[in-house]
């Protein structure tokens, strides 16, 4: 579902249908072109075990973070502004969650040795810590843009670079081991009806965000923000507060984001989210969200997630160096900006 901000002056200016290039079409041209990867991958492949349940499962679960930081970031630029910080958020949540299910559990000792207790708070405990931290780190980033004014590539540019360097004080730059098993066999690595919980939970919130954005005030201030502050302020909108809020929202989903992480590896995984800044922007904005605001499309996100996760997992199965998959997605964040601006151009007044 496409949500878009309201055209000015519509019986002078009509705008073409958003559907045409966005919206539910949008989001069936992304489907397509995800089954188109996946068909090319199958065929390339030995044996046609891209279409393994194994290995549709792994790409599920791969998914399942860039989801939920896809849903983040589609009201972030549905607002007109944009969040640099959200991997490193994510590694920062992840960090907080794992400390926080070792310190319920029993701690690091009674863990090296295998001893683990109270397994649902640490689980409820770390997950609370993740989300907390996701938040904190969003509303710092809102709070700066709001109140001192700056523009929010430089505020996140630096707080990833903040959140980055803190994962790594407090872990002192090595991952955190030993966290309970029930981490990976309840959640992580777990799958009703043969899909991945995490993605279960990625999907489930983001149609929860897609509610958000489509039917609620919040979601409406959102775009009209997006689409023009000033006018949004001179019909009444708390600008700086929904403002804050939207950083809020990619903080809350990067917090998630953070604690499935674990939950998949079983640890933390500090190094390992070099690209998932790049990968989510991308898909949101190939998912029909526009890059200069006024325009979201949480579902087409949720779908292009998969086009960056099919790539890499079509890359390794085809034998191709890890540093072509950074190619590839660099090139994906490109055509995805590409995208957007044919998307401004169709859909400017007349």
């Amino acid at each position: 579902m496409t949500t878009t901000a309201p055209a000015k002056n519509q019986t002078r200016h009509p705008a073409v249908s958003a559907a045409t290039f966005t919206g539910i079409s949008t989001t069936w041209y992304v489907v397509a072109a995800v089954v188109t990867l996946i068909i090319a991958f199958t065929i390339a492949g030995p044996e046609a075990r891209f279409v393994s349940l194994t290995n549709l499962q792994a790409i599920g679960r791969n998914s399942a973070g860039l989801m939920l930081l896809g849903v983040g970031l589609a009201f972030v630029l549905g607002a007109g502004h944009i969040d640099l910080s959200v991997a490193a958020n994510l590694v920062l949540s992840s960090v907080v969650s794992a400390k926080t299910v070792l310190a319920v559990s029993g701690g690091s000792a009674a863990a090296a040795a295998g001893e683990y207790a109270n397994g649902g708070l640490a689980i409820a405990a770390g997950l609370a810590a993740g989300i907390v931290t996701g938040c904190l780190v969003g509303m710092f980033n809102g709070l700066l843009v709001t109140r001192l004014r700056i523009n929010s590539f430089v505020v996140t540019l630096g707080t990833m670079g903040i959140a980055t360097g803190l994962a790594q004080v407090v872990t002192g730059g090595a991952n955190v081991p030993y966290l309970p098993p029930v981490l990976q066999s309840a959640i992580g690595m777990r799958a009703v009806l043969g899909v991945p919980v995490p993605l279960l939970i990625a999907v489930l919130v983001g149609l929860v965000g897609a509610a958000v954005l489509a039917w609620t005030a919040f979601g409406r201030h959102t775009l009209a923000v997006g689409s023009s502050a000033s006018g949004a302020r001179r019909a009444g909108v708390r600008v700086e507060l929904t403002t804050t809020g939207v950083f809020v929202i990619s903080g809350l989903m990067a917090g998630i984001a953070g604690f499935l992480d674990i939950t998949r590896f079983g640890t933390t995984a500090i190094a390992g989210h070099e690209t998932s800044m790049l990968a989510a922007l991308s898909a949101v904005i190939i998912g029909g969200t526009s890059l200069f605001g006024g325009r979201a499309s949480i579902s087409g996100a949720m779908v292009a997630t998969f086009i960056p996760t099919v790539l890499l997992a079509g890359f390794v199965m085809v034998g191709v160096g890890s540093f072509y998959q950074n190619i590839a997605i660099g090139l994906v964040l490109i055509t995805a900006v590409w995208i957007d601006g044919i998307r401004r151009g169709q859909l400017a007044p007349r």
